[in-house]
Parts: structure tokens; sequence; C-alpha cells
């Protein structure tokens, strides 16, 4: 399947079965893509494109209740700008693999990622950003709640080329711990073979603060409550790239029911 934003564009697309799917973003054009895997989708190969001087937000949401594979190539021109948001909370196993190749000065991309890794579920994820011109910027920003024996794994790649002046690299990963019997692995890594640029990375793995944990429960919320409206947080930098009201009410209702918000025990 092709699609290709031109001028102004909001392009709803939904992903059967396994597929492959071509974004094509136009010179001077400004809109957004909001990709849905749905329950049937085994795999999507995703390819976006982008001309110069054109920007894009693209939202994937994962609603798969099976395994699926996700495979996704940006190639960035000119001063094009992308902003990606992955949102997956589905209990089933997830692998997702990224490239995102920066060719031109002023080439800019954004992620934010939130991922629930429910009991024995298993979500991998590798990741690379890599600066092939001087004055571009990219920022991987991924965020994971892992219940009883979830597993979760993450590489997270910024990868600056030599003579690739002024060039920015950063990411983040935060990961919420609860229960029991849960793995978490990540691997942040920064390849730089320049000295004038700029990079950073940070990681976090831990569980619920008891203090905020005994505030929300003396005002009447559940454990599981309490421990459901913390996680909500994970996800809502996600949720918030949803330009659409009643849709974002939709997904951060979903996201409420999977991480027990609206649970009794």
């Amino acid at each position: 399947m092709e699609v290709t934003g031109m001028n102004t564009f909001q392009q709803a697309i939904d992903i059967s079965n396994a597929q492959e799917l071509h974004l094509c973003t136009k010179t001077f054009s400004k809109g957004e893509f909001f990709v849905t895997c749905k329950e049937d989708a085994t795999s999507l190969d995703l390819v976006l494109d982008m001309e110069e001087n054109s920007s894009c937000s693209i939202l994937l949401l994962n609603q798969v209740e099976k395994e699926v594979t996700i495979h996704v190539t940006m190639n960035m021109n000119r001063d094009s700008y992308c902003k990606m948001g992955v949102l997956d909370v589905q209990n089933a196993p997830m692998t997702w693999n990224q490239k995102v190749n920066l060719l031109e000065e002023g080439a800019n991309f954004e992620l934010i990622s939130g991922q629930l890794c429910l009991p024995n579920m298993e979500k991998t994820g590798n990741l690379e950003v890599e600066h092939l011109a001087g004055n571009t910027y990219g920022e991987m920003k991924n965020f994971a709640v892992l219940s009883d024996e979830g597993k979760y794994e993450m590489v997270a790649n910024g990868n600056i080329k030599n003579g690739c002046h002024e060039a920015q690299s950063h990411q983040a990963t935060r990961v919420l711990t609860l229960g029991k019997g849960h793995s978490a692995k990540v691997v942040p890594l920064l390849l730089i073979d320049e000295n004038q640029v700029k990079a950073s990375h940070a990681l976090s793995i831990g569980q619920p603060d008891e203090d905020q944990l005994y505030y929300l429960q003396s005002r009447g919320l559940t454990k599981r409550q309490s421990l459901g409206l913390l996680s909500v947080g994970y996800f809502m930098p996600v949720i918030e790239m949803i330009q659409d009201e009643k849709m974002q009410e939709e997904v951060r209702m979903l996201v409420e029911s999977k991480v027990g918000l609206y649970g009794n025990k």
C-alpha cells in the first residue's frame, strides 16, 4: 500500500494480516498519519520517505491480539521533521525494529513509545537513528510498564558518523516494574565518530514510589488502582499525540483498563 501526504493532510490507515506500507511526504507538506495494526495483523513493513521541508507526525497503535513483528525504515531529507509515537498495551508479544536515516542537514526525528508488558509477555525493540549529515537531530524516549513475569528488551542506538558536525543524538528510557519475576534489559548506545556534537542518554528502572502509593490509597484508591494511575503516566506522552479528542479519550480509557485503573483488588 502506498500513501502520499501532500499540502495539509490527515491519513488514517488500518493494517491487517501481513502488509507493506509506503508513506511519502512531499515538499512543504504537513500532516499526520494514524496507523493502526488491527487484531488480525501479523506483520508490518513500513517505509517512510520524507522530501525536503516536509513535516509529519505518525502514531502507530498496536491492537494485535497475537504475536506481531514491525519493521520501520525512515529516510529523511533536508529540513524534514517527524514526530513518531508508538503505543502498545496488548497482551501479546511484539518485535519492533526501526532504522531512521537522517540523510541531509536539518533532518529532525523525535520518538516517544509506551509499552505494557503483561504477565509472560515479551516486548523486544531494536532502534537506531543514524546521522549521515551535520546539523541533524534525533531523540528517542521509550517508556515501559512491566507486570508479573513480563519481559522487556530495548536497544536504542544513536549513531553519528564522521563529518556530521553539530549533530545531536539524545535518548531516555524509563521502566516501571510491578509485581515479581519480570525482566528488563535496556541497552542505550551512542556510537559517535565526530567531536563537534551533542549527545546524551538516560535510563531508569524501578518500582513505584511507596510514598506516592500511600498517598493515593489514603485518598480512597485500592492498591491496584493506585498502581494503575501511576502506570498511566508512562503512556500519556504518546496518547496526547492524538489530535482527535474523541479518539484520544477512547485510547486513554483503553490504557486505563489495561493497567487496572478500574480494578477493585
